[in-house]
């Protein structure tokens, strides 16, 4: 074997076999093996998540528009009751393990929204009826006609420079 010539990958023998390449899996086809089952569902628990959110922003808009929104709030309290109370219905019979507390809460919220939606509705209707709207008179008013024509020349005056 004296002269005879190998190649430089393979001193004193046959050059090694590389692994034979496995073909990827197609999109669309299942791959064989193990593969993790997904976890049991839970049926999901709607009505208490609806009461809850009913609850929040029935309270929220009371709380934002100072207590104007008081029939939507009332609508909203009203309607998150019983939502809120079959969620913890679903919770107790076994429909689903999901979202107790969160009926719970609805529930409480619901409550709340109601009373302070009377209450407010209450006391709005007290100062609009204490009101003597007779009493309040023009004659006070600092904004006479003067000042509103006044006003819209200069508004007007300042356009046209800005424009020009």
């Amino acid at each position: 074997m004296t002269g005879e010539w190998l190649p430089p990958e393979a001193p004193g023998g046959p050059a090694p076999q590389t692994p034979p390449e496995y073909p990827q899996a197609q999109p669309g086809y299942q791959q064989y093996g193990w593969q993790p089952q997904p976890p049991p569902q839970q049926p999901p628990n709607n009505d208490a998540v609806a009461g809850f959110t009913c609850g929040i922003i029935g309270v929220s808009l009371l709380f934002f528009t100072a207590g104007l929104s008081t029939i939507l709030s009332l609508i909203l309290g009203i309607v998150a009751i019983p939502f809120s109370r079959k969620g913890k219905r679903n919770v107790e019979e076994g429909r689903t393990p999901k979202h107790k507390s969160l009926a719970s809460a609805g529930y409480v919220i619901g409550i709340v929204t109601v009373a302070l939606s009377i209450l407010a509705t209450l006391v709005w209707v007290l100062i609009f009826t204490s009101v003597d709207w007779d009493e309040l008179d023009d004659e006070d008013n600092p904004f006479d006609e003067d000042f509103e024509i006044t006003a819209v020349v200069r508004a007007a005056a300042a356009a046209i420079r800005l424009l020009g």
